[in-house]
């Protein structure tokens, strides 16, 4: 079971949490969105060229 799905268990057996569960999914959607720029694109943006020409 994923987050989304316990939250969603979690908000049917207890709806009066529904603010406390939704901030969970924000979070969780928050990291995995960090998680995924940095794995795309920032670590794509950084090449480091060495050369032997160095003086």
């Amino acid at each position: 079971m994923n987050l989304h799905e316990e939250c969603l268990l979690r908000y049917l057996k207890t709806p009066d949490e529904l603010a406390y569960t939704t901030d969970i999914l924000k979070l969780n959607n928050f990291i995995l969105e960090k998680q995924f720029l940095l794995k795309n694109f920032v670590a794509k943006s950084f090449t480091i060229s060495y050369t032997d020409d160095i003086k």
